[in-house]
């Protein structure tokens, strides 16, 4: 479970988000992670998410970030499921720029 939580930016294996985390509204990522590090079928290179996410061409989208596919393919399935549905290109456009601004906390444009 360590070697997991490496990948982790917000989830560090606590059994419930830190107030922190909940204060700057990153909840949602804490449990995202916190599902892939404790289930290991959403670690599974051939599971229906991550297979959806290379065929969507996102295979190589920021790969040198530290994040490891699977969890960047939890992360998209359900950026889609809660703000996409106006296209796949759309969805995954908007993906990215969720991805780095509110994942990452990159500055826009980056």
């Amino acid at each position: 479970m360590n070697e997991l939580l490496k990948h982790c930016r917000y989830y560090k294996g606590e059994t419930e988000a830190p107030p922190e985390i909940n204060e700057e509204g990153k909840a949602i990522f804490w449990y995202y992670e916190q599902l892939w590090v404790e289930r290991a079928e959403f670690r599974d290179e051939n599971n229906y998410n991550t297979q959806e996410y290379i065929n969507f061409g996102l295979a190589d989208f920021n790969k040198d970030d530290g994040t490891p596919l699977t969890l960047k393919a939890i992360l998209f399935n359900r950026h889609c499921h809660w703000n996409g549905g106006y296209g796949i290109e759309n969805d995954i456009k908007t993906f990215k720029e969720w991805y780095k601004s509110y994942y990452l906390n990159l500055p826009k444009d980056s």
